[in-house]
């Protein structure tokens, strides 16, 4: 008795350290058999699964073995198993010849003892788990108790095995839905660069009217900082070295770019950019080394990158910064050995190509927290040149703003401005543009559009230039600040809270209306209100 609890307890040890391994497996009922089978060697044991009125042989050892094949379906309402699946509960017969649910499937057997126990998850029955012996009276309570364990730690892993499978199937169906969106988008890709190709062959004719077109664009300024960046270009332009342009978003990289290649000796050679922001890393790989047909699902055709596109020119990788570690390492090698790969390629492909780089992100931080490879960086800053902000050179806003204006690509002829406030330029000058240039053009283009009897008055420039965020650190306040000064910044945060809206302004500060325009003329923000205007009316907000 002892010695057969002591068995009953390894083989309950070794399901709970096995039955995990097993989740994945394709023979997991199989497995689960077998090891019962090899501590109790049963005359037979089975494994039957619940599906609806029937249940399904999945596993089996012992006498039926030669009889009953896997797959092998009973109702359930035949013999003991069909009684444990209907009672849900384990049933013990220690005597099937008289026994009113035994049946023996006129199958050749001496069964003469039988114990099944249900497989039970949340109240559903998901299986049997039968055993037989030839020996009548062969089960006991310790058998049964021994089993409904077996059982239950059955029902968990089958349940685990069950939300396994599922997540597997979703899985496939995902990633199979990800190859088709993939695919489809490669073949967009592809038609899109069939397009550039043939763009490409008219490339040479329009090419000098491109170039003449290109150099109108050109630095605006005259400020030392703006200076000392052009001579620093005109004494790069005509070497071979890499150059890094840095500078914040909007502040000129890619016209510097193009300076450096229209003032070099390969000028009248390919002058290609891109963009290494704007594509995923698949599609950056084939865009900037091409690719073989056949390389991947999708290449109906070979395809030149852009790396080869520009041979003998200029290559300018915008935002490089944002390039993946993978593209990284290719465009290390790229640059070290002056070949590259097509992708599904064998052969290597030599090309005499300049490169130029620009990002607004600090590339020295991006290297010390390893996002961005160090030999890369030393390989693309042989040069540095960095743009300085428009805050820097505010003496350049006006000469920026009258090339916009009298430029018709920023903002249209609609009109031609005769005239701007002076307090505008001062307006402009107080203002620390975070958007910079670009900024500014857009600031410009929207005054083209707006502005009335062609001149630009204080109240069309946007509040938030006009009036730049009220500051409100308390070190701000000094003990000798004038009360006037006082009052001005106040009703200027106050303005800023309601959004430009004077009439909420005015009631918040518990001034008439008439006042607060009074105020803000002192301030030199607004021109004086109209006479006998209504202090209960609905005041426009301060910006465009």
């Amino acid at each position: 008795m002892i010695q057969k609890q002591a068995v009953q307890l390894r083989l309950l040890n070794d399901l709970s350290t096995k039955l995990q391994s097993l989740l994945d497996s394709e023979d997991f009922y199989q497995e689960v058999v077998n090891i019962i089978q090899s501590r109790f060697n049963y005359y037979c044991i089975n494994i039957w699964t619940v599906e609806g009125e029937s249940c399904t042989l999945q596993a089996q050892a012992g006498a039926y073995r030669s009889h009953l094949k896997i797959g092998h379906t009973l109702s359930i309402k035949q013999g003991i198993t069909g009684a444990v699946i209907r009672g849900r509960k384990a049933y013990l017969s220690n005597d099937v010849t008289k026994d009113p649910h035994y049946t023996d499937l006129s199958l050749p057997v001496s069964t003469q003892s039988e114990l099944c126990v249900p497989i039970i998850k949340d109240n559903e029955v998901l299986a049997t788990l039968n055993v037989e012996s030839d020996q009548g009276a062969a089960f006991d309570d310790d058998d049964r108790i021994t089993l409904e364990s077996v059982a239950s730690q059955l029902a968990v892993v089958m349940t685990n095995r069950k939300i396994f499978t599922e997540a597997r199937s979703f899985n496939k169906k995902l990633q199979q839905a990800v190859d088709e969106k993939t695919l489809e988008l490669r073949r967009a890709h592809e038609r899109i660069l069939e397009q550039q190709r043939l763009l490409q062959k008219e490339n040479k004719a329009l090419k000098t009217l491109v170039s003449n077109d290109n150099r109108t664009m050109e630095i605006v300024g005259s400020s030392p900082a703006v200076l000392n960046i052009l001579s620093m270009v005109d004494k790069i332009a005509p070497t071979h070295a890499t150059v890094l342009i840095q500078g914040e978003s909007g502040t000129g990289k890619e016209l510097i770019a193009r300076r450096l290649h229209l003032k070099s000796d390969r000028d009248a050679k390919p002058y290609v950019t891109v963009n290494c922001g704007a594509l995923q890393e698949a599609l950056l790989e084939s865009e900037l080394f091409g690719h073989e047909k056949g390389a991947f699902t999708g290449a109906v055709a070979q395809k030149m990158g852009l790396c080869e596109t520009a041979d003998g020119g200029t290559l300018f990788l915008d935002e490089i910064g944002e390039m993946s570690l993978g593209i990284q390492a290719k465009l290390l090698r790229f640059l070290q050995e002056g070949e590259f790969y097509r992708i599904g390629g064998k052969r290597p492909i030599k090309v005499d190509v300049r490169v130029i780089s620009a990002t607004n992100r600090d590339l020295e931080r991006e290297v010390k927290e390893s996002r961005f490879r160090e030999d890369l960086f030393y390989r693309l800053n042989t040069i540095t040149l960095r743009m300085p902000p428009l805050r820097k050179r505010k003496e350049d806003i006006p000469m920026l703003v009258d090339s916009f204006l009298k430029n018709s690509r920023f903002g249209g002829p609609s009109q031609q401005i005769k005239r701007i406030d002076p307090r505008v330029m001062e307006v402009f000058q107080n203002y620390d543009w975070p958007g910079n240039i670009r900024e500014l053009q857009n600031t410009i283009e929207r005054l083209k559009i707006l502005a009335e009897n062609n001149e630009i008055r204080l109240d069309d420039i946007p509040f938030t230039i006009r009036v730049p965020k009220a500051r409100t650190e308390a070190s701000d306040f000094t003990i000798d600040m004038p009360l006037e000064e006082v009052e001005k910044n106040h009703i200027l945060r106050t303005l800023a809270y309601n959004h430009g809206n004077k009439t909420k302004t005015a009631q918040s500060l518990g001034i008439t209306i008439k006042t607060l325009y009074n105020k803000l003329h002192r301030y030199g923000l607004v021109q004086t209100a109209p006479q006998g205007q209504a202090e209960t009316q609905t005041a426009e907000p301060l910006h465009a």
